[in-house]
């Protein structure tokens, strides 16, 4: 299936011109935001490797796991329970696109257009969020769903920066847009924020209350859900504080996570759970991620020229 077709009669994002490139099976030409020239090479980044272990894991490692399954099953239901007839999804942080390539072989019949700050990963459109002049990209249709699964944690430090950042992306899209947000818990055991974790990829490690305070102050949500139960438990060695990455806690830990927990019968398994416990508030912040439906507060106004 073609995640984007020509199909003319959906609405078309005012203010905005779709430009830039045709990639492979869109004949729709998307935007590129900041041209990289084909002199920096392939290699190029806007700001360079913000995060070189993620953008290696990315293209070298493996997209179908224990974790990514629950995670997009999840999605997949959240945006198919809005009843739209063709989503057209806005994926903000979309790396190689696995959401694509996931929601996609989950049978949803969707519109999509991903963003990255990182060209290796090939995005639709080159979008830094650190960068105000990028956030607004030109899309080939307005939104209705925005993606942003697994991405806040990564773009800084200071919390007023992420506030500021959520701010910005409500502000760019459609007053009617359903937002869906994945943000650790339990991942590398985060919401503990214990001494001996080191883990630059991810700027901030905060607990469910104070993500929940960062996207209130912009969206309002509407529902949260508790995303893996038994993916998390490969990163139950971490709590040592004699854990090391190259130790013998780091070898159980990457033999669990990348052994143990790929047995088939654990994705249905995770799933269920991820559907009766991650539905218990107080549980939610024993899961590996919580998932987040949002919307847009009445009063966060669209930004000059997108009316």
């Amino acid at each position: 299936m073609s995640d984007v077709t020509d199909d003319d009669t959906r609405p078309r994002a005012r203010g905005l011109r779709a430009h830039g490139r045709t990639t492979p099976g869109n004949p729709i030409a998307t935007p590129t935001l900041a041209e990289v020239p084909p002199s920096a090479g392939a290699h190029a980044t806007p700001q360079g490797d913000r995060s070189p272990y993620l953008v290696d894991r990315l293209l070298h490692g493996t997209d179908e796991n224990l974790f990514n399954h629950v995670k997009f099953h999840l999605v997949k239901q959240r945006i198919a329970a809005l009843g739209l007839a063709r989503p057209r999804v806005l994926d903000i942080g979309c790396g190689l696109k696995v959401a694509q390539m996931y929601l996609t072989k989950l049978g949803l019949r969707f519109d999509y257009h991903g963003v990255d700050y990182e060209t290796r990963f090939r995005p639709d459109a080159v979008v830094d969020l650190l960068q105000p002049e990028t956030i607004t990209p030109s899309l080939p249709w307005e939104p209705n769903v925005v993606l942003m699964l697994d991405v806040l944690e990564h773009i800084h430090a200071d919390k007023d920066v992420l506030l500021d950042v959520v701010r910005r992306v409500a502000e760019t899209v459609p007053d009617h847009c359903t937002f869906v947000f994945t943000l650790p818990q339990m991942y590398r055991l985060d919401r503990f924020k214990l001494s001996h974790l080191d883990y630059p990829e991810h700027k901030v490690r905060f607990e469910q209350r104070e993500w929940r305070e960062i996207l209130s102050h912009s969206l309002a949500i509407e529902h949260t859900q508790g995303l893996g139960y038994l993916s998390v438990l490969p990163y139950l060695p971490m709590a040592s504080r004699h854990y090391t990455p190259d130790n013998r806690l780091g070898r159980l830990f990457h033999y669990l996570r990348g052994t143990v927990f790929e047995w088939g019968p654990l994705k249905p398994a995770d799933l269920f759970l991820s559907n009766t416990l991650g539905a218990v508030r107080a549980l939610q912040t024993c899961s590996n991620d919580v998932l987040f439906v949002a919307r847009k507060r009445t009063g966060v106004a669209r930004l000059a020229g997108l009316r």
